[in-house]
């Protein structure tokens, strides 16, 4: 009895021993497995620090611009600029709104800049909370259209904006040598009042809230923005044409 329990004994130290080894040579492997999930997770936030950081390398910003594009219906709008345009901007304007002056005088001088690769569509989207007087401006314009005057008095109601009224719009339409007959029954019939308030909806559906509004190949640029922020949308756009 006392041999076998020797050998029992002997046995389970044996196996504990052994026990022992396995754990000692189980203890490097697992923590080098360790340190390499620790340094390939420090790695991934690295990626994901320069990503971050340098907008994933152009990547995620072109990614945005193309997700967030905006296809704006165009009808029987009022255009200008090339024939062949790689780019369209469409604008939602207010012809009694400051800010909406300033932002045509730059879409012109981008005009000039880039005669043969735009072409601007012009929507109205007088707000007539705050511009009393906008929306027959916008009625008035469409009658210039009509005698294919729009850019010209389109130019003089923003640039005369603080003196909007209907004496006013229709002492205009002799400027620039319209038949004030036509023009005023044109004006006081409102008969292009369905075209504006189409233009007003389609601003609504479009997510248009406030004026000026821009639509540069459906990437949306809101307010008189600087010059050169027009110009870097359109580089952009010009390299994929």
């Amino acid at each position: 009895m006392k041999t076998s329990e020797k050998k029992s004994g002997e046995n389970k130290d044996s196996d504990n021993n052994q026990n022992n080894n396995a754990t000692d040579k189980e203890k490097p492997k697992s923590e080098k497995t360790e340190n390499i999930i620790a340094i390939a997770v420090f790695a991934v936030l690295i990626i994901i620090g320069i990503g971050i950081f340098t907008g994933w390398f152009g990547l995620a910003d072109k990614n945005a611009k193309d997700a967030e594009r905006i296809r704006v219906p165009i009808d029987n709008d009022p255009f200008t600029g090339g024939s062949e345009a790689s780019v369209v901007i469409v604008g939602f304007s207010d012809y009694e709104c400051p800010f909406c002056s300033k932002a045509e005088q730059t879409i012109m001088n981008i005009l000039k800049k880039y005669p043969d690769e735009i072409v601007y569509v012009f929507k109205n989207y007088p707000l007539t909370k705050i511009h009393p007087n906008s929306y027959n401006a916008a009625l008035a314009a469409e009658c210039a259209k009509e005698q294919d005057k729009f850019w010209e008095y389109h130019e003089y109601l923003f640039a005369h904006n603080t003196e909007l009224n209907e004496d006013m719009f229709k002492e205009s339409a002799l400027t620039f040598g319209l038949d004030s007959e036509k023009f005023n029954e044109c004006f006081d019939s409102q008969r292009y009042k369905i075209g504006v308030d189409k233009d007003i909806q389609t601003a609504g559906v479009v997510g248009v809230t406030g004026t000026p509004t821009f639509f540069i190949n459906g990437i949306k640029l809101v307010g008189a923005q600087p010059e050169e922020e027009f110009i870097s949308l359109i580089e952009d756009e010009l390299k994929k044409s």
